[in-house]
């Protein structure tokens, strides 16, 4: 068996334009063929310059658009002792493990294969490589999760089935991970590294099937979180010069506010406890506002400072 070498062992210097969303469509800079070098993903090789195949911009199946990546299974290889056939991107800044949100698209084609793990990844203060987190469809059709640096895998109970589009999302926070699968939490664990995430991985271990990723989101702004509630409720004046009133609905009283800005960059979070929020220091432009209620809800609304 020829070797391979783990992608996230090793880490890239190259500069990737700054990038909310991959769906790995023309319109993004993407072509049919080998993903390797295109917008900075890499793939794995043997540690001679050769590398993987299958590891593709494929328009065989997608989620949204045309494209998708497909983490391919390669005749070349035999079955490998855990996943580590496919591909790495740095994020084009690390994100803060307090609050990030990654979600991403999933088919996989056949279970009693491979086990296709997706993963981010961050260097500890040691400098050695950690998951900060790692989901797995399993080949026995289950969803497993990691749950410390040991690379320990736990059960969600969660059944995936075969050729089927999944809606995958991470919310990282200080203390926990969040696994969502189409809008449902299934699982959560602590927070095991609290480091901030660098980059992510797809990857396989060649015993069979292909998996396909699509409609990457870093940090997205709205989140289908079965607790939050969208619209319903005022903020103004609209445009507004300093300070914004906020109103909620069913006499709920606010505990956190972040506000976005359209890139979906957060920009401020803080605690609240009036029903204003002064907004002198912000730029002028359009942004996005989450207010959390001490019941736990989440109100959303977009408004421009002047």
């Amino acid at each position: 068996m020829k070797n391979l070498y783990f992608l996230a062992t090793a880490f890239f210097c190259s500069t990737i334009s700054a990038q909310n969303q991959i769906s790995f469509e023309t319109s993004e800079g993407y072509q049919l063929g080998s993903i390797n070098g295109q917008k900075s993903w890499q793939i794995t090789d043997d540690g001679e310059g050769n590398f993987v195949q299958n590891q593709m911009v494929t328009d065989e199946k997608s989620s949204n658009g045309t494209f998708s990546f497909k983490n391919g299974y390669t005749d070349e290889y035999g079955g490998q002792f855990y996943p580590i056939i496919g591909a790495q991107k740095d994020f084009d800044q690390p994100l803060d493990y307090n609050d990030a949100t990654v979600s991403f698209d999933v088919l996989v084609t056949e279970t009693e294969g491979s086990n296709f793990e997706m993963a981010a990844y961050g260097i500890s203060a040691t400098q050695e490589y950690y998951p900060v987190f790692d989901l797995a469809f399993d080949w026995e059709g289950t969803l497993k999760v990691v749950s410390n640096i040991d690379y320990d895998m736990e059960d969600t109970g969660f059944a995936w089935e075969a050729n089927r589009w999944y809606s995958i999302k991470v919310m990282v926070s200080a203390t926990e991970i969040k696994y969502f699968v189409d809008g449902a939490l299934i699982y959560t664990t602590p927070n095991f590294t609290q480091i901030d995430l660098l980059g992510m991985n797809f990857l396989h271990d060649n015993f069979g099937g292909d998996g396909y990723i699509d409609n990457i989101k870093i940090n997205e702004v709205e989140m289908s979180v079965n607790n939050v509630k969208k619209g319903n409720v005022a903020v103004y004046p609209n445009p507004v010069k300093n300070n914004l009133n906020l109103n909620l609905p069913n006499g709920e009283k606010v505990s956190q506010i972040q506000i976005y800005n359209m890139a979906g960059q957060l920009l401020v979070t803080k605690t609240a406890s009036g029903k204003s929020i002064d907004l002198q220091d912000l730029k002028a432009g359009a942004y996005l506002i989450n207010m959390i209620s001490t019941k736990g809800s989440t109100y959303s609304s977009k408004f421009i400072k002047e």
